[in-house]
């Protein structure tokens, strides 16, 4: 999705600010936490994180992130990878689907929200469930027993997010909404939460637009 100028820079300001708390971590603790894996390579410390469909490397200690080519990855990426390992708290997915509404403070979110997400979505697949259900797939999504067509993704090793469609059938409005594991704020600020949900959305009309 598009990335406000001014947000990423306050990323990234923030990310320096990450690192430095991260350096007082332990590198093993943060990964069993996390979800990440850690390895020791010719003496460099490693952690691996899965971010949708790449895998990124975080060295220890100067925490730079790159992608598996050794390429520095964009800086709100950054930012956002390194906020997830510094909250991430190993709390166990809880297996239950909320809306952003339902999470800590997340009503004063929700309208803006959905306009970006589920709105995104029926603007772009309005009364054809099977194309959305389609397009879910071929980026990997995993069916869900929920609306008419519902797949769940992964964002990071701890934060997984579902997308449910519902057809009105011609009748009603075809609708559309994400939803987190209730667990969610464990492993990032709301405001984040809510950016990945914007994000996967968005991957998915893009996906549409590319067939």
């Amino acid at each position: 999705m598009p990335v406000n100028p001014t947000w990423a820079a306050s990323l990234e300001k923030q990310s320096q600010e990450t690192q430095a708390a991260l350096r007082g971590r332990d590198p093993a603790e943060v990964a069993l936490w996390s979800g990440a894996t850690c390895e020791v390579v010719a003496g460099e410390t490693r952690l691996d994180v899965r971010f949708w469909d790449r895998s990124y490397l975080i060295t220890w200690p100067d925490l730079a992130v790159r992608d598996k080519e050794g390429q520095p990855c964009p800086g709100h990426f950054q930012g956002i990878i390194l906020q997830y390992l510094l909250l991430a708290d190993g709390t166990p997915l809880e297996n239950a689907w909320v809306s952003l509404r339902n999470l800590p403070h997340g009503s004063f979110y929700e309208q803006a929200f959905q306009s970006y997400s589920g709105n995104l979505l029926v603007r772009n697949f309005r009364e054809n469930p099977e194309d959305f259900r389609a397009i879910a797939k071929r980026l990997g999504g995993e069916p869900l027993e929920m609306g008419d067509a519902a797949f769940r993704f992964w964002a990071l090793p701890r934060i997984p997010l579902a997308v449910v469609y519902w057809s009105g059938g011609g009748e009603f409005p075809d609708s559309a909404q994400v939803l987190f594991d209730k667990s969610a704020g464990h492993y990032h600020h709301l405001e984040m939460l809510a950016h990945l949900g914007g994000m996967l959305c968005e991957r998915l009309v893009q996906a549409r637009e590319k067939r």
